[in-house]
């Protein structure tokens, strides 16, 4: 995932991958919205409350191709594999986790690979999320 170019309003190509990922590992209902947020929602048809996990799928670097990767002493050395990868991979695998489980908590949780975190992104996955759920989010 770290290759993925995903500059900030550019993340098509690394939104794209964790729609598939989600899917491939079972998840159900999982979409793109408008802001290039990747949405998994659980349990949020009719749940009054609702809590919001992201990690951010964009990037600072302008790169829109294949971006560089090296292993060294078994550590991953990447643009922006700390910040947000490694914390967007976490996201996957939580979300893994509850889909294989079979875990469906009493409130709504709704887990989001959201776009635009960074400089020119202006929050702008984010606050699409809370336009979309609103008061809901706890």
């Amino acid at each position: 995932m770290a290759q993925i170019p995903a500059p900030s309003n550019h993340e098509e190509k690394r939104a794209e991958f964790c729609r598939r990922w989600l899917e491939d590992t079972g998840a159900k209902g999982v979409f793109i919205d408008e802001a290039l947020n990747v949405v998994y929602p659980i349990n949020c048809e009719k749940a009054k409350k609702i809590v919001v996990i992201m990690a951010h799928t964009d990037v600072v670097f302008p790169d829109t191709e294949k971006l560089p990767l090296e292993m060294r002493e078994g550590k991953i050395f990447a643009p922006g594999a700390g910040d947000d990868t490694a914390n967007l991979s976490i996201l996957l695998m939580t979300a893994r986790y509850i889909t294989q489980n079979h875990l469906k908590p009493d409130i709504g949780l709704v887990i989001v690979a959201n776009s635009g975190e960074e400089g020119l992104g202006n929050l702008k996955g984010a606050r699409k999320i809370m336009e979309t759920y609103g008061d809901r989010v706890k």
